[in-house]
């Protein structure tokens, strides 16, 4: 009796040992699958505002698996080559967004004048971005009563279903055969009948993209992406195949941006109702056909650098002006602020509220807390970089433009 204790006890010790042996292994292959997932996810996502990566890696019963999404099949495929080829008995439990693997690129329009794109799907959370009327838009997935979605310039976040509307592809396809207009007033309003003293069906706001149904003398007849007809002052609009198309010119920039003076600042605004400093470069660019990154740290890596010092005899208005922290040995580059030169030393920006100021400092509007926190200054006009798009050459907008 007593040997076959002697026995039971030693093969317990002996399972100890050999589970601990698989611990340790797998805690190492644990280790070394992270260090690859972090090597690729520099590669394949190193900004999340634009790229979606939400990968874990967990084990159970000594089982090893990787779950999470991601947005585009060459980062799936990244990782299938690279951690499953050399792992091969690692579960993939990763799942390729949008959900259900649609493939149409464009499968959203908003549906309200303006809406809240928030870093999580809640009314709480932050607001990142806003997008306008008709814009077109990728749906990631739905989550309760929040879609998440990516819009033209990439950036993805959380936007509450009732802004947006779902289409197929045969309704694509109609949307993007009619014809549009965009609104060219910082605020307005469509109309249930052709006349300015009918019911209001909303507000618009500049860039509002609608599709014409019919027109009369002085109206358009418009429908909503969720059906709703209205009426829009012909007086009120731009040809919206003129608009994407347009060739910049200095002069309209700045006429467009000073439209903006004196809009009331929001954190993550992107309208004519409220805006921030890139949402409002944004802004002016699109109205001259072009779309930039949506982020003044975004934008700053695109187009020709003209000077890092704070210097106007250079520059031409248009030109944006980059503001934050400088690298140096012991801290990285941190862009916080963007502002438009408009010419005369001075620029325009979104700070408390669209207002101008100047490069000089013998002007009654020079702001001597610039100076130290300057970058650099960036001409956007004749740049070709993939963070600046001529929008009828955008993906997106590709799928609406007949």
């Amino acid at each position: 009796m007593k040997k076959v204790k002697n026995t039971s006890f030693i093969f317990l010790i002996a399972l100890f040992v050999i589970s601990a042996c698989n611990t340790q292994i797998n805690n190492t292959r644990i280790t070394d699958i992270n260090y690859l997932l972090d090597s690729l996810e520099i590669i394949y996502a190193p900004d999340k505002r634009v790229s979606l990566w939400n990968i874990s890696i967990s084990e159970s019963s000594g089982k090893i698996s990787l779950s999470g999404e991601l947005d585009k099949a060459v980062t799936y495929n990244a990782i299938e080559e690279v951690i499953t080829n050399k792992y091969p008995d690692v579960e993939n439990k990763i799942q390729l967004l949008p959900e259900g693997g649609n493939k149409q690129i464009v499968t959203g329009l908003i549906n309200n004048s303006v809406a809240n794109l928030r870093s999580d799907s809640r009314h709480s959370s932050e607001i990142v971005t806003q997008v306008l009327l008709g814009t077109p838009i990728r749906v990631l997935k739905r989550e309760n009563d929040w879609y998440l979605v990516q819009t033209p310039n990439k950036y993805i976040a959380w936007v509450d279903y009732q802004a947006l509307v779902i289409i197929d592809e045969k309704e694509l396809s109609n949307y993007k055969q009619s014809e549009k207009i965009i609104y060219n007033l910082q605020y307005g309003f469509s109309y249930s009948e052709p006349d300015d003293k009918s019911q209001v069906v909303t507000d618009l706001v500049l860039g509002c993209i609608l599709p014409v149904s019919s027109a009369n003398a002085e109206f358009y007849q418009v429908q909503y992406p969720d059906k709703r007809i209205a009426w829009v002052k012909k007086d009120e609009v731009l040809d919206a195949a003129e608009v994407f198309n347009k060739t910049i010119v200095e002069e309209d920039l700045v006429k467009t941006a000073k439209r903006f003076l004196g809009i009331p600042y929001l954190w993550g605004g992107a309208s004519s109702k409220a805006i921030d400093c890139s949402g409002f470069t944004s802004n002016v660019y699109f109205m001259s056909g072009t779309l930039l990154q949506r982020d003044a740290s975004q934008q700053t890596k695109y187009g020709e650098e003209i000077t890092s010092t704070y210097d106007y005899r250079n520059l031409k208005p248009g030109d944006l002006l980059f503001y934050g922290r400088k690298a140096s040995d012991s801290l990285p580059e941190r862009v916080t602020h963007v502002a438009m030169y408009i010419g005369d030393t001075e620029f325009i920006h979104a700070s408390g509220k669209v207002r101008i100021n100047s490069i000089n400092s013998t002007r009654n509007n020079f702001i001597p807390e610039y100076v130290p926190r300057f970058v650099r200054t960036v001409r956007i006009i004749g740049a070709s970089d993939e963070g600046i798009e001529q929008i009828s050459e955008n993906a997106f907008y590709k799928e609406i433009i007949e």
